[in-house]
């Protein structure tokens, strides 16, 4: 199975009922003051709006798909619980962020493992399958990197974001970021050489 049907099966809010137009069309702004004033279902339309891009970043992180919507959800339930403090004038997803960072961080730190996402139920092409023992190994060199190096390879390389975006989310310097995924991609190719016993 593949881990977007992982996802969409245990995901409690990846299909909507109660939406209609006017609901459709409100801003992200407009969104969150409703749930300010105790509209609990508006914040579903958040939760549909970037649960897929926090389910995905958490599990470059953790590496678990079990593990990564344990963490995604409980994400957005504790920025529901802390939903009254945001501040509606900033956009929500960076706030949101440093919440699901927080929780990935004591995650990996307390060293929760149940186990890996089996090779098998990643989607590859013929041609990719071959390369199944090099992704494995990537893994591997991705979670030898210190929480900060690995951050920065997750969000410019799994969620594609530019220095600019990364160093917003992060509220560090462009500069920082950009020598911080230097030195990542420096020890990454280090740790995968080693474990392909090519250096």
């Amino acid at each position: 199975m593949s881990e977007e049907a992982v996802f969409e099966r245990k995901f409690p809010f990846h299909k909507v009922t109660f939406l209609n137009k006017n609901e459709e069309t409100l801003s992200e702004r407009e969104v969150i003051e409703q749930v300010k004033k105790g509209n609990k279902e508006a914040y579903q339309l958040i939760v549909v709006r970037y649960m897929k891009r926090a389910y995905y970043i958490a599990l470059g992180f953790v590496h678990n798909s079990e593990d990564a919507l344990d963490i995604s959800q409980e994400s957005f339930i504790r920025a529901f619980r802390k939903i009254k403090g945001f501040n509606t004038q900033r956009p929500f997803f960076p706030w949101f962020y440093k919440l699901m960072k927080n929780l990935c961080f004591d995650h990996i730190k307390r060293g929760f493992r149940i186990h890996e996402i089996p090779l098998e139920r990643i989607q590859v092409s013929k041609e990719e399958r071959n390369d199944r023992e090099l992704k494995e190994t990537l893994w591997r060199g991705i979670e030898s990197l210190s929480l900060e190096q690995r951050e920065v390879i997750i969000l410019r390389y799994f969620q594609q974001m530019s220095y600019q975006e990364i160093a917003e989310i992060t509220e560090k310097p462009i500069g920082t970021v950009m020598s911080t995924l230097y030195y990542a991609k420096k020890k990454l190719r280090g740790i995968v050489g080693k474990l392909l016993g090519s250096e």
